[in-house]
């Protein structure tokens, strides 16, 4: 009898893992490099199941030379590949591809060189052997950076990249193109000094790791795309809050490289700081930036295309709902009713004639998304409204679990939301944790609730009790006929307060779960496409404001004391072991701080001024700027910029120019109150950050600071001077509208003579 129960079990495991085969999309992501750091959150999408949960079968194909990425994709070789800002040229050129993410807000490439080769700034370059990337799109940024410092391409030495840091080390070449979160780990490790020449920095602010697709792929698959969208994004987040766990199973499974586990962990922790993850950016694509990036490229040349293209067509908006014509007018010419029962709580609850609950609440979402004309109508029994489905064309109603959808007789929706069992028991019986806990008791289910054969097939050791209705189920309970109660969490945690039922409890959260569908008549494949749109465009954030809206009683198992002895025993062991190891942690430790403090340097500070970058100074603004917002101390800004310095750049040489730089940053930094951010917004201009301070305080320290740089010695063969915009925060401002009051104030100070203050 045993051998027979573990044979059904196994023939049921199977079948439904070939069920579940069978539903899952097969879709490739082509990677445009080698497997490490840089592509983990697609590894843990896989690894985690979150492309399983939204019935994605992902292949990820490792770079192999000679793919082009664009043509892969357009034709299907791949569904989705990862790119460069370069994109946007195949875009321009009319390649009709799609920018789904960019899960780097600034691009990890730089330009090292060695200490040794004394190249320490851009213009020491010149007539030096450069190994870059031949293709001219992907080394924009580098080769923008050069020309903006005066460097002319033609006086520099390029060289075939061989991907080799040793060649850099041994002098084959002077600088070299690297990724910021690889080679300065490998230069490090060997204790060989080096500059770091960062394009953004200058900048040239670029985007890296770029998802994308083909247009056709979202026109044919929107569904599609936005569950690869979302799920991918659920991989990177898990990949940057747990980097750790993270680059272990890079480790383990994904190290064609032959990386030590170290330096995966270096690198997740710069493209953590690079993805702007902490700020809440993973993923963003601004259509400002891509823009200015589209502006660049056309500026270098680097494109002659006539095609143009607007932004719209290129970023991919998750929340939007792209509908084609047909389904536009078919939204538009047609009522779509919803067949519900009015009994069905907390799904359905009538109230006064009025009809709530979950069901309700998520056909209001899904109206609203689609503005659609609609109606509900009430009908309780079951196969009438059932009828009405396969005899209405443009009706729908909810259904639960598997039975409804393998009628053939209609079609089914993606899932709109899982619904997890749960056991309700009387407050005397302990917290369980798996349904075979619950062997030879009495456990009460609706008979009629879809699960109901589910369970007693998956649990025959379980005394499974039909009752006619949750009611039922919980008589029984009362009166301690049955040992508790499996149903939905939400009926179950409904019932429990709306009955007033005080000794009665949810004693356990079970892992099945039941999908919420509509289902609609067979026959309208428009209708069901046009749903599974907008039911793909529910966030999270949507769902869990309806199912808390319904979930009332709170799960918290009662604390078991039993395991601290084992807990206590475990502890002593392992104090013991780090008592014996604490040299080589202490070590461990130092060196991981000072590889974190490099990371926020590289992440944070302009190195040639030794201020705070363009994407910290932004950062620092926004956050000030919530913070007047809210406490309303006062905010102000300066804005400033040096007079005539191309003058000094071009009759004095790059190199005095930097020193002025450098030394008006020192001035600065030693003027200002230690609660003042001060940063380098690009080239020669600068601004000032000032919380608690109107615009009355922030003149007098902008006239402080003239006054100042225009009675320094620079030792140079002329004075040097600047011109002063300064900003008091407003109330209809953003850091954008604060900016650039700040900045045109200070342009018409350079219009009327400079070296002065100007405050709006």
């Amino acid at each position: 009898m045993n051998i027979y129960r573990i044979f059904l079990l196994i023939t049921l495991i199977f079948n439904t893992t070939i069920l579940q085969a069978k539903e899952n999309d097969k879709v490739s992501i082509q990677l445009d490099w080698l497997h490490q750091f840089q592509f983990a959150g697609y590894y843990m999408a896989k690894e985690k199941g979150y492309f399983q949960e939204e019935n994605l079968d992902v292949t990820i194909k490792e770079f192999d030379f000679g793919v082009d990425l664009v043509n892969t994709v357009l034709n299907s070789q791949a569904n989705y590949a990862v790119g460069k800002s370069s994109l946007i040229i195949d875009r321009l050129e009319g390649k009709k591809i799609v920018l789904l993410a960019a899960i780097y807000q600034d691009s990890p490439m730089v330009l090292i060189s060695l200490n040794k080769s004394k190249i320490k700034k851009i213009k020491d370059l010149k007539n030096k052997k450069i190994m870059l990337t031949p293709d001219a799109r992907s080394a924009a940024a580098i080769n923008s950076m050069m020309i903006s410092q005066g460097l002319k391409l033609k006086d520099i030495d390029f060289m075939q990249h061989s991907f080799n840091i040793d060649d850099l080390i041994n002098g084959k070449t002077d600088a070299m193109g690297c990724y910021l979160s690889n080679e300065p780990y490998i230069l490090n490790s060997r204790n060989i000094e080096f500059t770091i020449h960062n394009p953004s920095e200058y900048g040239f602010d670029f985007y890296g790791g770029l998802l994308f697709t083909s247009q056709e792929e979202l026109k044919q698959h929107p569904v599609r795309v936005r569950k690869m969208h979302r799920a991918v994004l659920k991989g990177w987040k898990y990949a940057f809050e747990n980097i750790e766990d993270t680059a272990k199973i890079i480790y383990d499974k994904y190290n064609t490289q032959n990386k030590s586990l170290e330096s995966l962990i270096y690198e997740g922790k710069v493209l953590e700081k690079l993805a702007k993850f902490d700020e809440g950016k993973l993923g963003n694509i601004d259509y400002k930036k891509v823009e200015e990036i589209k502006r660049l490229y056309l500026l270098l040349g680097l494109s002659n295309s006539p095609v143009n293209f607007k932004l719209e067509d290129i970023i991919y908006d998750s929340k939007k709902i792209n509908l084609t014509k047909e389904e536009k007018e078919y939204i538009k010419n047609n009522q779509i009713n919803l067949i519900s029962n009015s009994n069905y709580p907390p799904f359905t609850i009538e109230t006064q004639g009025k009809l709530s609950g979950i069901e309700i609440d998520y056909w209001n979402l899904i109206r609203k998304k689609l503005n659609l004309n609609s109606a509900i109508e009430v009908i309780n029994n079951n196969k009438e409204a059932n009828k009405k489905i396969h005899e209405g064309k443009n009706s729908l109603k909810y259904a639960f679990g598997t039975v409804d959808y393998e009628n053939v007789n209609s079609l089914h929706t993606i899932s709109i939301d899982k619904i997890k069992l749960a056991l309700t028991t009387l407050v005397d019986k302990p917290y369980t944790i798996s349904i075979k806990e619950l062997a030879n008791k009495k456990i009460a289910v609706t008979k009629y609730a879809t699960y109901y054969k589910d369970l007693k097939d998956k649990y025959p050791n379980i005394n499974f009790v039909g009752t006619k209705n949750i009611n039922e189920s919980f008589q029984l309970l009362q009166n301690n006929e049955v040992y508790g109660i499996i149903g939905k969490l939400p009926t179950l945690s409904y019932n429990i307060t709306k009955m007033t039922i005080s000794n009665a409890r949810i004693s356990a959260i079970y892992n099945e779960k039941y999908e919420i569908k509509l289902h609609l008549n067979k026959s309208n494949e428009i209708l069901l496409n046009i749903f599974n749109k907008a039911i793909s465009t529910i966030t999270d954030e949507e769902r869990k404001l309806i199912r808390d809206k319904y979930n009332s009683i709170i799960y918290e198992p009662e604390k078991d004391y039993t395991w601290i002895y084992t807990i206590t025993l475990f502890l002593f062991i392992v104090i013991i072991v780090i008592a014996i190891n604490n040299r080589k942690l202490n070590k461990e430790i130092k060196k991981r701080k000072i590889i974190e403090e490099e990371l926020n340097i590289i992440a944070n500070i302009d190195r040639l001024t030794n201020s705070y970058n363009r994407r910290k100074i932004e950062t620092i603004l926004e956050l000030e700027l919530n913070r007047e917002k809210r406490y309303k101390r006062g905010l102000s800004l300066i804005f400033f910029d040096v007079d005539n310095f191309k003058l000094i750049n071009d009759q004095l040489g790059h190199s005095i120019g930097d020193d002025v730089l450098e030394k008006i940053s020192s001035l600065v930094n030693n003027t200002i109150r230690k609660t003042d951010s001060f940063g380098r917004w690009g080239g020669e201009e600068f601004i000032i950050v000032l919380p608690e301070t109107n615009k009355v305080q922030a003149k007098n320290i902008a006239y402080l600071l003239k006054e100042k740089i225009a009675n320094f010695d620079f030792e140079i063969d002329r004075n040097v001077t600047c011109s002063f915009g300064v900003s008091q925060f407003e109330e209809s401002d953003c850091a954008d509208s604060l900016l650039t009051r700040a900045d045109n104030a200070m342009y018409d100070v350079k219009r009327n003579g400079k070296n002065e203050v100007k405050v709006v």
